[in-house]
């Protein structure tokens, strides 16, 4: 339960960064760039995989 819990946190944390950075490179870049959409989809699976480990973590 405890190391589901560390996972659950550093993804976040790597979320926020991920996040910020993606912000920066659409105002750069534009929405519709490669690179901006490329980081949207890995962070939608990083979203999908801390949603995942947390439902587990409820229900175990």
């Amino acid at each position: 339960m405890i190391m589901i819990l560390r996972e659950a946190l550093d993804l976040s944390k790597c979320i926020a960064n991920d996040r910020s950075d993606m912000y920066e490179l659409a105002k750069n870049k534009g929405f519709s760039d490669p690179d901006v959409i490329k980081l949207s989809q890995q962070l939608d699976s990083k979203i999908l995989t801390i949603q995942k480990s947390l439902y587990k973590l409820r229900f175990s």
